[in-house]
């Protein structure tokens, strides 16, 4: 096994040769701090891009659609529409569109419960007329023009209403259904290059049965269809594409390099589409959730939370890092370039001890470079290896 010192060495030759000339990791802090007050969780979706990220924020009772640009300027938080009733801000690839869920009806249409909006520009326009009033968690391609979400309202005409489905709304304002069957489909994401979607779902494939077993269903998000590539008998969730579309990741109950069966505990598994290969990246006795995934030069970063801790897993070079907070971690993603995570924890980054509520930091890896994990294991692969290692 190699030790702590080579490990933190290799880690930071990764950086430096994916590194793209004049970055922002030589200029950029080791810690930016965005949120100082409340409690802010991480979206449910990363910003695949590289400039611009989004947050909901408490403001009085209601939460404020902000976004940030770290690099141009970390302390303006530029406001998206009015406080309120927001949730499930997402935004497109380049920074240009943000999609969320309100139920406070800002473009006065008259219409009941939850609505997706887009903002463009400074203009909020509405994504859905949904008379169920529950579309909700909503994500966006590389130029907010197509919008993956869920709806219990039926919105295609398939005769299930109160069924939550998934939906994509295309350049032209069409809505298509790309969930199938009477199960609840959820959770959807995409990814800006191969254009890939996927999403979970109790629906059975064949029969479209409701199995009460969430499944992850990976396909297309131009022609809005998917299949299930799990089958165990634990729920599979929470789904995550790399920004190149080239790994899945989830977190899964079931045994899938094995029996199958519902362990009760969760952990993280990515899935090479290319190979059509999986590979278990944890096996923690408490378990791991909230996996997300990014494209670092050769390799894949899958970050993800285990007992309150950060951590990530460098796919190809088959190392595990744990990124220090000092409190309970919400979430950890990889956004806004390959140095760089995203956090939302208790543990105040820049001054020791720790906040009351979670709050959202940038950590710049070239200058806080993480602790290399040797306790736990490395990545199971099954069938086969999919993947070469570096």
């Amino acid at each position: 096994m190699m030790s702590a010192r080579r490990l933190v060495l290799l880690f930071a030759l990764v950086l430096a040769i994916a590194a793209p000339a004049g970055a922002h990791h030589r200029q950029t802090p080791p810690i930016l701090q965005f949120t100082t007050s409340g409690d802010t969780p991480l979206p449910r979706v990363s910003a695949q891009g590289p400039n611009t990220f989004t947050l909901a924020v408490q403001s009085g009772s209601g939460q404020q659609i902000i976004t940030i640009s770290p690099f141009r300027a970390p302390t303006v938080h530029v406001p998206v529409g009015q406080p309120g009733n927001n949730s499930d801000p997402a935004i497109s690839f380049n920074g240009k569109r943000v999609a969320f869920a309100t139920s406070d009806d800002p473009l006065h249409l008259g219409l009941p419960g939850e609505q997706l909006v887009l903002n463009t520009k400074n203009t909020l326009g509405p994504l859905t007329q949904d008379t169920s009033g529950t579309s909700t968690n909503p994500v966006v391609d590389i130029a907010g023009l197509r919008v993956a979400f869920e709806s219990a309202g039926d919105l295609t005409g398939t005769g299930h209403p109160g069924i939550l489905q998934v939906y994509v709304r295309q350049p032209d304002s069409t809505i298509q259904q790309a969930s199938v069957g009477v199960g609840t489909s959820r959770n959807a994401v995409l990814s800006p290059q191969k254009s890939r979607l996927a999403f979970e779902s109790t629906s059975d494939p064949m029969s479209g049965a409701d199995t009460g077993i969430s499944q992850i269903w990976l396909g297309d998000l131009i022609t809005a269809s998917a299949a299930p590539i799990t089958n165990g008998h634990g729920p599979s969730t929470n789904p995550g594409l790399s920004d190149d579309g080239g790994l899945l990741v989830f977190e899964s109950t079931a045994d899938l390099a094995g029996t199958l069966g519902n362990t009760g505990i969760p952990q993280v598994f990515s899935f090479d589409p290319k190979s059509q290969t999986f590979a278990q990246i944890t096996n923690d006795a408490g378990g791991c959730t909230l996996p997300g995934v990014s494209k670092v030069g050769r390799d894949w970063r899958i970050a993800f939370v285990c007992g309150g801790k950060a951590y990530f897993y460098m796919l190809r070079a088959d190392q595990r890092f744990e990124v220090q907070t000092g409190g309970v971690t919400q979430r950890v993603l990889g956004e806004m370039g390959i140095h760089f995570l995203l956090i939302s924890t208790t543990g105040d980054l820049l001054h020791g001890g720790t906040t009351p509520g979670h709050q959202v930091y940038l950590v710049n890896l070239f200058k806080r470079p993480p602790d290399p994990d040797l306790v736990h294991g490395l990545a199971h692969w099954f069938p086969s290896r999919g993947i070469s290692p570096l």
